[in-house]
């Protein structure tokens, strides 16, 4: 937010009158007719090559043209010429600091303070540099000394950024606070404060800021896709229908909207590719780096995975064991983690899976990258893709040869630096291809790898979860943000059709568990019969899923990991065919382990369904013994398996590398 130039033209102070070619130059400058100002201004400088004037408003064309290059060398000239007039200075220190020349941009921005001493431009470039380098205190005192002199938003806006990076959040929202009070008409300082907020919990707040945000400029980018999934979140459906047109609009017509959130709402694989290219375009853009080194074959394979999730996060639940099944012979793993170390035993794990583990999290993408190649990592796996935590600016330097999209993110990531998405002909069918930017590795039985050393704790009584014995249970245990209205719709109808029947929910939020209990009653459902579970741990959760009697997926954004804990707890899942690959993993995963027929093809169908397995006590009993006799031995809870042909993939992506081939698709 800090100011980039300033730019006087003929009212800054000169000491002698311009030439007739200099008032027409600035003139043409300030009309937009940049070709005609930069021959007045050369016509200027042929007569003069020391004119002070010329130079400045040459070299700040220039800048204005996006060419640094050929400005920095005019600014330069002018900024020794003029040595005493602070703008030009300011000016130069600005192409300086365009050109991430940051430490001769202190310099001049220092050298402009000392010439002005009420420069408050100065100091505020000079706090953005700092806290671009993550000197937040040396920062801080700049934008204070900004605010002195001429109180900004900018000035505030940016203090609250430093402090927020400090973690010191009361401060941040002060700052916020006071920067929209200068500026309310700004969309971009309703936007950093509903995230302020939104940390700090207060999200009744954060919400309202973020509607501002919208009303002010719906076309913000990320701002309506924020304020959707919050509302989702608490179970807030009053405007669905209407956000989800806007939603859609807005990615039609190139807004950039959150594309995990956008899996969540979205059932066109189509549309989610254009979401994620605007999103890349915005956020992570091609840095243009070459494929590193030259490609040769290796004795052992050198894999890199990358992710913010080694912990105790589904993406480690499900991938634990391959990390652990990988042949050590033939492939060099190691892992790059940019999450949180939460301490938990899933995160030691982890740590001992690998030959190497790389906590990066202290790191700047530019470092990551740097260690990624120092490593020779020839392969590099994405779990994250676009979901919470995630760094696509690595992947955008081009960290490694080739670099996959797999497990994390369930749609295109949209870049052309991801190579590979990993796969199954379920759920991306060959004649969707089309939509995804990178080539599709079709895995032979489910893309969704699990691990089968995960046990089952003791199970409870259900008196103690909240269930009565003699109800019949049906269970999603899934986000909220994952519940649609026209989906909460069947499971009412399946309740009023189901004696005694209640469903068991995840509890996650007071204001979504009430807004879930108020939808129930108004579709004539009593709020009792809406159990919520609470949170526990990771073995306790999926033992649970034993007291269930049916598990009820989601659409369009499938229940994942989720569906895969419930068939390992031997819980039969029912699951509706989407047409995104969110929407269609629970069908992937239930072909894998046996149980075709629990996948129906339209919401009608789903429901009928599930409202036969509830009535029929004989079905239900048959669902269950066949699940737990193919859980031990169908491919889905095969980790050895699912090794080895993830292995398989690796090989021949190395191999088409090594031969100069381009990536393309291909089935292991």
């Amino acid at each position: 937010m800090a100011q980039q130039s300033r730019n006087k033209g003929a009212s800054a102070p000169i000491s002698f009158h311009p030439s007739a070619s200099l008032d027409q130059a600035i003139a043409a400058h300030r009309s937009g007719n940049l070709l005609e100002a930069e021959r007045a201004y050369t016509s200027v400088l042929k007569g003069s090559k020391t004119h002070p004037v010329a130079l400045h408003m040459l070299g700040l064309l220039h800048a204005q043209r996006g060419n640094l290059a050929d400005a920095e060398p005019l600014l330069k000239k002018a900024a020794r010429v003029d040595a005493g007039n602070p703008d030009v200075v300011f000016n130069y220190a600005n192409v300086l600091r365009a050109l991430d020349k940051t430490d001769d941009a202190l310099a001049w921005f220092a050298k402009a303070i000392a010439l002005s001493p009420d420069f408050a431009d100065a100091h505020l470039n000079r706090g953005a540099i700092l806290m671009a380098r993550q000197e937040l205190h040396g920062a801080i005192a700049e934008f204070d000394r900004a605010i002195a002199i001429a109180p900004s938003s900018a000035a505030f806006a940016n203090r609250g950024s430093a402090f927020r990076q400090l973690g010191q959040l009361d401060e941040a929202l002060g700052s916020y606070q006071r920067a929209v009070a200068l500026a309310p008409s700004n969309p971009q300082l309703h936007f950093v404060l509903s995230e302020v907020l939104g940390q700090m919990g207060r999200h009744d707040e954060a919400i309202g800021a973020l509607e501002t945000t919208v009303a002010l400029n719906k076309a913000f980018p990320f701002a309506l896709s924020k304020l959707v999934d919050a509302r989702r979140k608490w179970a807030d459906w009053r405007d669905f229908e209407r956000e989800q047109a806007g939603l859609d609009e807005a990615v039609e017509s190139g807004v950039a909207v959150d594309p995990f959130m956008f899996l969540h709402a979205s059932s066109s694989p189509a549309r989610q590719l254009t979401c994620a290219k605007t999103f890349v375009a915005e956020v992570a853009p091609d840095r243009g780096a070459a494929r590193p080194r030259t490609p040769s074959p290796v004795s052992r394979l050198r894999i890199g995975y990358l992710s913010a999730d080694f912990r105790n996060h589904a993406t480690a639940n499900l991938m634990a064991g391959v990390f652990e099944a990988h042949d050590r012979e033939r492939f060099a793993v190691s892992a790059m983690s940019y999450g949180p170390d939460d301490r938990s035993a899933m995160r030691r794990r982890m740590e001992a899976a690998f030959e190497r583990f790389e906590d990066v999290s202290h790191l700047a993408d530019e470092d990551v990258v740097k260690l990624i190649r120092q490593l020779d990592i020839e392969v590099l796996v994405d779990l994250g893709g676009f979901t919470a935590g995630a760094r696509p600016k690595i992947l955008a330097h081009r960290a490694a040869p080739i670099q996959v999209n797999y497990l994390g993110f369930a749609g295109t990531m949209g870049a052309s630096y991801i190579d590979y998405i990993m796969a199954d002909r379920i759920v991306i069918p060959e004649a969707e291809q089309k939509h995804y930017a990178e080539k599709v590795i079709y895995l032979p039985d489910s893309y969704q790898a699990t691990d089968a050393r995960r046990s089952l704790a003791n199970v409870p009584a259900r008196s103690e979860v909240g269930l009565r014995d003699d109800a019949f249970v049906y269970c999603a245990f899934n986000r909220t943000s994952k519940i649609t209205p026209v989906l909460f719709d069947v499971w009412m109808r399946l309740l009023a059709e189901t004696a005694g029947s209640v469903l068991w929910l995840l509890d996650g939020d007071p204001i979504a568990r009430e807004n879930l209990k108020r939808e129930a009653v108004a579709r004539g459902i009593a709020a009792e019969r809406i159990v919520f579970a609470p949170q526990v741990a990771a073995d306790a959760h999926l033992a649970r899923h034993q007291l269930a009697d049916l598990y009820l997926d989601t659409l369009p954004y499938n229940a994942h990991t989720a569906a895969s804990d419930a068939l390992w707890a031997g819980l039969p899942v029912v699951t509706c065919l989407g047409t995104a690959f969110a929407g269609r993993v629970a069908a992937s995963i239930l072909n894998a382990v046996g149980l075709p027929e629990l996948v129906t093809q339209s919401l009608n169908d789903y429901e009928s369904l599930a409202l036969r397995i509830a009535h029929d006590s004989e079905l239900r009993s048959a669902l269950k013994s066949k699940l737990v006799s193919q859980r031990t031995t169908s491919p889905l809870f095969d980790t050895a398996r699912m090794t080895r042909h993830i292995e398989k993939a690796f090989d021949e992506m190395w191999r088409r590398h090594c031969a100069g081939e381009a990536p393309a698709s291909f089935a292991v």
